[in-house]
């Protein structure tokens, strides 16, 4: 009897599931769209009770085609920075902050000035807390404005953890979705930092390894999910390191691009580098990569298409708007957009930043704004890897495209035309839940670490060769791309 290992991926507008088998070959996939809310700007919350729900549907249609007794292990993936308060029953004490939310400025304002970067380094590892979407803002946040369910709350966590709770009973987290709380060298929480929050310490999960048993399906789960009573259920981590991992990010020299609702851009390197301006991350001994999350991604093709396209409706055409964009030459004509509607993370971290078609002539129409767009994430993700190879003093030796976003060609085609590098789609579109079950297969013991488990259980499709013909106009479009926020950064910032 073969063994099976599922993955479970919490995302931004979707709760996946999947199962592979050791090869990492996929048997079986579901999935369910999830809400999002947005009572005010610059807001972003999710129901936890759905997500539970969708995790019962997605693992329930799962299992009508796989043997529940297969199944040797369940892993789990999830969206980060999210925020749920959880009371002494387990249950939500109202929506969870997700981490597109940005409504904590004033208390990332606090925060940069009120903890140097020494002190910062010290009790998290990390200098960079003067985000609104950093988790010590959200829970300043959550204490100011939330202040009666922090008291009634016995912990709060993550979409992940939440799922794990429902599964298990248990409650944990592991080391890379406590960032910015947890220090990294030890795994604890240091009191002093919670103290300067005026935060209860007691509330956040323990941290155990992203492979570790969390614990086991419970017979009440069992019964909600299809998934046998006593299945292993291990933590996980955040979906951008689960599809990094899926995407073979601990093989050497390689970049790799996650084609999410947020893109993120990722190189292997040989060992940690100690660089305040890049984030270097790891899940165990098996390598370092240094990892760029990104604002702009697949959300703002979602946006292009409610804003462009509204004979649409409420069902996205992907293929109609790439048949618009490739009828344009490349370069769009000399149409330039910037993709900074939620303001930006890596490379240029400014959340204040704004999105901008700039070039706009009469001989441009929709489908030259269509493929502006497509082109905008593609230069971006170019911005994002100069910056990465000038820290590692190295050029990546391939280019590997995973995530839902990886099944366009022409999406694809335009990434390596602009990179003007050979890129290679990942075989199994569904990374989050591929490496959400590399984890879990290293975590029952049927691979030694993860750099063994990657080697067999991730495949890839043909390799796509950039457009040399296109090699000129990209050149000088990109470096239009790069002039251009500087530029635009002094009006916006104007009083």
């Amino acid at each position: 009897m073969s063994r099976i290992l599922v993955g479970v991926d919490i995302g931004t507008s979707s709760v996946k599931a999947a199962a592979f088998d050791e090869t990492g070959m996929l048997i079986g996939k579901s999935s369910a769209s999830i809400d999002t809310f947005n009572p005010q700007p610059n807001w972003a919350e999710q129901e936890p009770s759905q997500w539970w729900e969708a995790v019962c549907a997605v693992l329930r249609e799962l299992t009508q085609g796989i043997d529940p007794e297969q199944i040797i292990a369940l892993g789990l993936s999830g969206q980060c920075p999210g925020h749920v308060l959880v009371d002494a029953q387990h249950h939500p004490l109202g929506r969870a902050i997700i981490w597109s939310d940005h409504r904590a400025v004033e208390e990332a304002k606090w925060l940069s000035e009120s903890i140097s970067n020494a002190q910062a380094v010290a009790w998290v590892g990390s200098g960079y807390l003067g985000d609104p979407s950093c988790p010590p803002a959200r829970l300043l946040w959550l204490n100011k404005h939330r202040h009666a369910d922090v008291e009634r709350s016995i912990a709060v966590i993550q979409p992940k953890d939440f799922i794990a709770l429902n599964l298990t009973g248990e409650i944990h987290t592991d080391p890379l979705s406590a960032y910015c709380l947890a220090n990294p060298q030890t795994d604890r929480y240091d009191e002093r930092f919670f103290a300067t929050l005026g935060f209860p310490v007691k509330l956040m999960p323990p941290v155990i390894k992203a492979t570790a048993i969390v614990g086991r399906v419970t017979p009440l789960a069992s019964q909600s999910t299809g998934i046998k009573a006593g299945t292993p259920v291990i933590i996980g981590t955040i979906d951008a390191y689960c599809d990094n991992l899926a995407g073979g990010v601990l093989y050497s020299g390689r970049a790799v691009d996650v084609a999410g609702t947020s893109e993120i851009v990722s190189l292997a390197i040989p060992e940690k580098l100690n660089n305040p301006e890049i984030y270097t991350t790891n899940l165990d001994d098996s390598g370092y990569w240094l990892c760029n999350p990104m604002q702009c991604g697949g959300d703002v093709l979602r946006w292009l298409a409610h804003c462009f396209y509204p004979e649409f409706g409420r069902t996205i055409k992907y293929d109609l708007m790439e048949q618009e964009a490739s009828s344009v030459p490349a370069g769009s004509g000399g149409l330039i957009f910037l993709p900074y509607l939620c303001g930006e993370r890596a490379p240029i971290w400014d959340s204040e930043a704004k999105g901008a078609f700039i070039g706009i002539t009469s001989a441009h129409d929709r489908p030259y704004f269509t493929r502006a767009v497509y082109e905008s994430i593609g230069f971006a993700i170019r911005h994002t890897l100069d910056i990465s190879e000038a820290a590692a003093g190295f050029l990546a030796k391939d280019f590997v495209i995973c995530g839902g976003g990886s099944r366009s060609q022409f999406w694809n085609q335009v990434k390596a035309d602009i990179l003007q590098r050979t890129v290679t789609p990942t075989e199994v579109s569904q990374t989050g839940c591929l490496g959400a079950a590399i984890l879990a297969g290293v975590g029952v013991g049927i691979y030694h670490n993860l750099k063994d488990a990657c080697g067999n259980m991730i495949q890839t499709k043909a390799a796509i060769k950039p457009d040399v013909e296109n090699k000129r106009v990209y050149e000088k479009m990109y470096q239009w791309y790069r002039d251009f926020y500087p530029a635009l950064k002094t009006v916006w910032t104007k009083k």
